[in-house]
């Protein structure tokens, strides 16, 4: 009964420093801030600036010409490419490029269309050169064969294409501007004396 009149007590409790779940959060909050320290390194690390890939692409070769978009036996409609290397020139090793043309008429500057690709799958490293990168337009010429765009080339507007890289988050920039020669993949043309316009030929 005696005890029952005893006054209560609170319970004591374990200093701070002493406690487990002090410990643990803790360690949490260390283990939080060195992944989140890592992470964002690695993100800083990995991403490219537009003016970056401008210093680090460098297109070394091309070649341009127009290609079949789509074949069928009353109708051929044929679309401007190019065809280039890259040589890396910057300090870091490239990869995962995108790289964007856009074909646009030479006089007036207006766009026929564009095209995309993304390549350099494998790391490129400083010095070194990629294989062959093609792209071609969306969008072209339709004529009733390969034939008729010969001869009737002063139709035949002249294009350029501009083309563009990005990398790991960054935006485009231009790499350069290159014209399209005015042949057909397929088709060689035979100039004879007395005939301005020629005569074609399939490869």
């Amino acid at each position: 009964m005696s005890e029952l009149n005893q006054p209560f007590e609170f319970e004591q409790k374990e200093p701070w420093y002493r406690q487990t779940k002090f410990w643990l959060m803790l360690f949490v909050i260390f283990s939080g801030a060195i992944l989140l320290l890592i992470f964002s390194r690695s993100v800083i690390r990995e991403t490219w600036s537009a003016a970056e890939v401008g210093r680090s692409v460098q297109i070394v070769g091309y070649e341009s010409k127009w290609v079949d978009k789509k074949i069928k036996l009353d109708q051929a409609i044929i679309v401007p490419s190019i065809t280039f290397r890259i040589k890396n020139i910057g300090k870091r090793p490239l990869q995962y490029v995108d790289f964007q043309a856009i074909f646009a008429f030479a006089e007036g500057g207006e766009n026929l269309s564009d095209g995309f690709i993304q390549t350099i799958k494998e790391p490129l490293a400083p010095g070194e050169e990629s294989g062959d990168i093609f792209i071609k337009s969306f969008y072209g010429y339709t004529a009733s064969s390969k034939e008729a765009f010969i001869k009737n080339s002063q139709e035949w507007k002249k294009v350029k294409a501009k083309v563009f890289a990005k990398s790991k988050g960054s935006e485009y920039v231009l790499l350069g501007t290159y014209p399209v020669e005015q042949t057909i993949e397929g088709v060689k043309v035979i100039y004879q004396s007395g005939n301005p316009d020629g005569e074609t030929a399939k490869k």
